[in-house]
Protein backbone atom coordinates (compact mmCIF):
# COMPACT_ATOMS: atom_id res chain seq x y z
CA UNK A 1 0.00 0.00 0.00
CA UNK A 2 1.35 3.60 -0.86
CA UNK A 3 2.37 5.57 2.29
CA UNK A 4 0.33 8.17 0.04
CA UNK A 5 -3.16 8.25 1.52
CA UNK A 6 -6.61 9.73 0.45
CA UNK A 7 -7.32 12.61 2.71
CA UNK A 8 -11.05 13.14 3.06
CA UNK A 9 -12.94 16.36 3.31
CA UNK A 10 -16.56 16.91 3.52
CA UNK A 11 -18.13 19.98 1.56
CA UNK A 12 -21.46 21.08 0.59
CA UNK A 13 -20.95 19.25 -3.26
CA UNK A 14 -19.91 15.91 -1.94
CA UNK A 15 -16.91 14.13 -0.80
CA UNK A 16 -13.55 15.98 -2.18
CA UNK A 17 -9.69 13.69 -1.78
CA UNK A 18 -6.79 15.37 -2.03
CA UNK A 19 -3.07 13.87 -1.36
CA UNK A 20 -1.60 14.17 1.90
CA UNK A 21 2.09 13.67 2.41
CA UNK A 22 2.74 12.12 6.36
CA UNK A 23 5.39 13.57 8.57
CA UNK A 24 8.76 12.07 8.57
CA UNK A 25 9.45 9.64 11.85
CA UNK A 26 11.44 10.93 14.55
CA UNK A 27 15.43 10.78 13.09
CA UNK A 28 17.45 7.44 13.50
CA UNK A 29 20.98 7.49 13.40
CA UNK A 30 22.25 5.91 9.77
CA UNK A 31 19.01 7.70 7.98
CA UNK A 32 21.03 9.11 5.33
CA UNK A 33 23.33 6.03 5.09
CA UNK A 34 22.68 6.03 1.37
CA UNK A 35 24.14 9.67 1.13
CA UNK A 36 27.37 8.91 2.82
CA UNK A 37 25.80 9.95 6.37
CA UNK A 38 26.98 6.25 7.64
CA UNK A 39 26.12 5.92 11.27
CA UNK A 40 29.00 7.02 13.19
CA UNK A 41 30.06 9.29 11.28
CA UNK A 42 30.71 13.29 11.52
CA UNK A 43 27.95 14.01 9.31
CA UNK A 44 25.52 11.22 11.02
CA UNK A 45 26.26 12.39 14.11
CA UNK A 46 26.07 15.94 13.53
CA UNK A 47 22.56 15.28 12.23
CA UNK A 48 21.72 13.43 15.08
CA UNK A 49 23.05 16.16 17.47
CA UNK A 50 20.18 18.21 16.22
CA UNK A 51 17.20 15.84 15.95
CA UNK A 52 14.62 17.44 17.73
CA UNK A 53 14.97 20.43 15.99
CA UNK A 54 15.59 19.40 12.67
CA UNK A 55 12.45 17.01 12.46
CA UNK A 56 10.60 20.32 14.31
CA UNK A 57 11.35 22.44 10.53
CA UNK A 58 10.73 19.32 8.34
CA UNK A 59 7.67 18.43 9.85
CA UNK A 60 6.60 22.44 10.31
CA UNK A 61 3.75 23.77 9.18
CA UNK A 62 4.43 25.40 6.25
CA UNK A 63 6.57 21.85 4.91
CA UNK A 64 2.87 20.45 5.58
CA UNK A 65 0.79 23.07 3.56
CA UNK A 66 3.49 23.23 1.20
CA UNK A 67 3.79 19.30 0.13
CA UNK A 68 -0.34 18.79 0.86
CA UNK A 69 -1.37 21.87 -1.73
CA UNK A 70 -3.18 23.44 1.01
CA UNK A 71 -0.28 26.61 1.66
CA UNK A 72 -2.64 30.08 1.20
CA UNK A 73 -1.08 31.72 -1.76
CA UNK A 74 -0.08 34.98 0.71
CA UNK A 75 1.80 32.52 2.95
CA UNK A 76 4.03 31.10 0.07
CA UNK A 77 4.70 34.98 -1.75
CA UNK A 78 5.52 36.10 1.74
CA UNK A 79 8.04 33.01 2.54
CA UNK A 80 9.79 33.18 -1.09
CA UNK A 81 10.55 36.89 -1.06
CA UNK A 82 12.31 36.25 2.24
CA UNK A 83 13.73 33.32 0.60
CA UNK A 84 15.14 35.50 -2.24
CA UNK A 85 16.36 37.97 -0.36
CA UNK A 86 18.46 35.15 1.93
CA UNK A 87 19.41 33.74 -1.54
CA UNK A 88 21.25 37.18 -2.57
CA UNK A 89 23.56 36.96 0.49
CA UNK A 90 26.09 35.33 -1.57
CA UNK A 91 27.89 32.40 0.64
CA UNK A 92 28.50 30.37 -2.06
CA UNK A 93 31.45 32.48 -3.30
CA UNK A 94 32.94 32.81 0.18
CA UNK A 95 33.12 28.81 0.50
CA UNK A 96 34.56 29.20 -3.12
CA UNK A 97 37.21 31.32 -1.89
CA UNK A 98 38.19 29.05 1.43
CA UNK A 99 37.48 26.11 -0.67
CA UNK A 100 41.07 23.99 0.22
CA UNK A 101 41.42 22.20 -3.22
CA UNK A 102 40.98 23.27 -6.70
CA UNK A 103 38.54 20.38 -7.80
CA UNK A 104 36.66 21.10 -4.34
CA UNK A 105 36.19 24.97 -5.90
CA UNK A 106 35.40 23.48 -9.54
CA UNK A 107 32.44 21.73 -7.75
CA UNK A 108 30.80 24.61 -5.73
CA UNK A 109 31.56 27.07 -8.36
CA UNK A 110 29.87 24.45 -11.03
CA UNK A 111 27.12 24.26 -8.61
CA UNK A 112 27.00 28.44 -7.86
CA UNK A 113 26.21 28.70 -11.52
CA UNK A 114 23.37 25.86 -11.04
CA UNK A 115 21.52 28.05 -8.36
CA UNK A 116 22.15 30.65 -10.78
CA UNK A 117 20.47 28.86 -13.75
CA UNK A 118 17.63 27.32 -11.53
CA UNK A 119 16.96 28.53 -8.42
CA UNK A 120 17.54 31.99 -9.01
CA UNK A 121 15.12 31.35 -12.50
CA UNK A 122 12.16 29.45 -9.82
CA UNK A 123 12.74 33.07 -8.07
CA UNK A 124 12.50 35.46 -11.01
CA UNK A 125 9.94 33.63 -12.65
CA UNK A 126 7.45 32.97 -9.27
CA UNK A 127 7.77 36.91 -8.76
CA UNK A 128 6.42 37.53 -12.22
CA UNK A 129 3.66 35.12 -12.02
CA UNK A 130 2.08 36.05 -8.84
CA UNK A 131 2.49 39.81 -10.12
CA UNK A 132 4.85 40.94 -7.09
CA UNK A 133 6.39 44.04 -8.42
CA UNK A 134 9.90 45.37 -7.56
CA UNK A 135 8.29 48.00 -5.18
CA UNK A 136 6.73 45.36 -3.47
CA UNK A 137 9.61 43.13 -3.35
CA UNK A 138 11.91 45.86 -2.22
CA UNK A 139 9.46 47.27 0.46
CA UNK A 140 9.43 43.85 2.68
CA UNK A 141 10.89 43.72 5.14
CA UNK A 142 13.01 41.35 6.26
CA UNK A 143 10.90 38.70 8.92
CA UNK A 144 13.50 38.54 12.34
CA UNK A 145 14.12 34.98 11.49
CA UNK A 146 15.27 36.03 8.20
CA UNK A 147 17.14 38.77 9.67
CA UNK A 148 18.95 37.31 12.55
CA UNK A 149 19.85 33.86 9.54
CA UNK A 150 21.60 36.68 7.62
CA UNK A 151 23.60 38.09 10.45
CA UNK A 152 24.45 34.44 11.73
CA UNK A 153 25.77 33.92 8.05
CA UNK A 154 27.74 37.54 7.87
CA UNK A 155 29.84 36.37 10.55
CA UNK A 156 30.37 33.11 10.10
CA UNK A 157 31.78 34.05 6.41
CA UNK A 158 34.25 35.49 8.57
CA UNK A 159 35.45 31.93 10.22
CA UNK A 160 36.88 28.72 9.23
CA UNK A 161 36.10 26.63 5.93
CA UNK A 162 35.35 23.48 8.26
CA UNK A 163 32.62 25.81 9.60
CA UNK A 164 31.32 26.80 6.16
CA UNK A 165 31.03 23.79 4.67
CA UNK A 166 28.73 22.59 7.53
CA UNK A 167 26.85 25.20 7.27
CA UNK A 168 26.21 24.54 3.37
CA UNK A 169 26.12 20.91 4.22
CA UNK A 170 23.07 21.31 6.85
CA UNK A 171 21.08 23.91 4.70
CA UNK A 172 20.94 21.59 1.89
CA UNK A 173 20.67 18.61 3.29
CA UNK A 174 17.49 19.79 5.54
CA UNK A 175 15.90 20.76 1.89
CA UNK A 176 15.99 18.01 1.13
CA UNK A 177 14.97 16.23 3.78
CA UNK A 178 11.73 17.80 3.70
CA UNK A 179 11.76 17.81 0.02
CA UNK A 180 12.00 13.80 0.46
CA UNK A 181 9.25 13.21 1.89
CA UNK A 182 6.86 13.33 -0.83
CA UNK A 183 8.82 11.71 -2.88
CA UNK A 184 8.68 8.87 -0.50
CA UNK A 185 5.21 8.96 -0.24
CA UNK A 186 4.24 9.27 -3.70
CA UNK A 187 2.52 12.51 -4.04
CA UNK A 188 3.11 14.82 -6.87
CA UNK A 189 2.11 18.36 -5.97
CA UNK A 190 -0.62 19.90 -8.25
CA UNK A 191 0.09 23.68 -7.66
CA UNK A 192 2.93 24.69 -10.07
CA UNK A 193 4.34 26.79 -7.75
CA UNK A 194 4.68 23.69 -4.84
CA UNK A 195 6.24 21.08 -7.24
CA UNK A 196 8.42 23.60 -8.93
CA UNK A 197 9.62 24.26 -5.15
CA UNK A 198 9.96 20.52 -4.53
CA UNK A 199 12.01 19.54 -7.92
CA UNK A 200 14.86 22.38 -7.13
CA UNK A 201 15.38 20.13 -3.86
CA UNK A 202 14.68 16.73 -4.75
CA UNK A 203 16.06 14.36 -7.71
CA UNK A 204 19.18 12.97 -8.70
CA UNK A 205 20.68 15.98 -8.87
CA UNK A 206 20.16 17.71 -5.87
CA UNK A 207 21.00 14.48 -3.73
CA UNK A 208 24.28 14.19 -5.36
CA UNK A 209 25.50 17.68 -4.52
CA UNK A 210 24.19 17.24 -0.83
CA UNK A 211 25.97 13.68 -1.09
CA UNK A 212 29.21 15.53 -1.63
CA UNK A 213 28.79 18.65 0.64
CA UNK A 214 28.37 15.55 3.23
CA UNK A 215 31.58 14.28 2.16
CA UNK A 216 33.31 17.33 2.64
CA UNK A 217 31.70 17.40 6.38
CA UNK A 218 32.80 13.79 7.27
CA UNK A 219 36.69 14.80 5.49
CA UNK A 220 36.60 18.60 7.21
CA UNK A 221 34.94 18.58 9.77
CA UNK A 222 34.71 17.81 13.71
CA UNK A 223 32.03 16.80 15.90
CA UNK A 224 34.12 18.26 18.80
CA UNK A 225 34.90 21.55 17.12
CA UNK A 226 32.56 24.69 16.72
CA UNK A 227 30.99 22.87 13.56
CA UNK A 228 28.75 21.18 16.19
CA UNK A 229 27.64 24.79 16.99
CA UNK A 230 27.15 25.64 13.36
CA UNK A 231 25.26 22.60 12.52
CA UNK A 232 22.58 22.95 15.19
CA UNK A 233 22.36 26.71 14.72
CA UNK A 234 21.62 26.40 10.81
CA UNK A 235 18.86 23.74 11.74
CA UNK A 236 17.60 26.48 14.62
CA UNK A 237 17.25 29.30 12.44
CA UNK A 238 15.81 27.00 9.25
CA UNK A 239 13.34 26.00 11.60
CA UNK A 240 12.30 29.43 12.69
CA UNK A 241 12.48 30.90 8.68
CA UNK A 242 9.67 28.57 7.92
CA UNK A 243 7.62 29.64 11.29
CA UNK A 244 8.33 32.90 10.24
CA UNK A 245 6.95 32.73 6.99
CA UNK A 246 3.15 33.32 9.08
CA UNK A 247 1.80 36.26 10.61
CA UNK A 248 3.56 36.74 14.01
CA UNK A 249 1.25 37.85 17.21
Amino acid sequence: MCVAFALAALTEGGLVTMNHVPEAPQSASGDYAWLGAEPGSVADQLYMSAADEWNQAINSRFVNELLDDTLPESILKSYLIQDFKFFNQGIMAHAIELAPRQETKDMLAKQSQWFADNEATYFTGFLKEYGITDEEYNNSEQTPANREYCEYLTKLVQGTWEELITALCCMEWIYLAWAKRTIDAGVVQQIPAHKGWVDLHEGDYFRAWTGRLIALVNEYASVDGSEADVFRTIVHLERRFFEDSYPQR
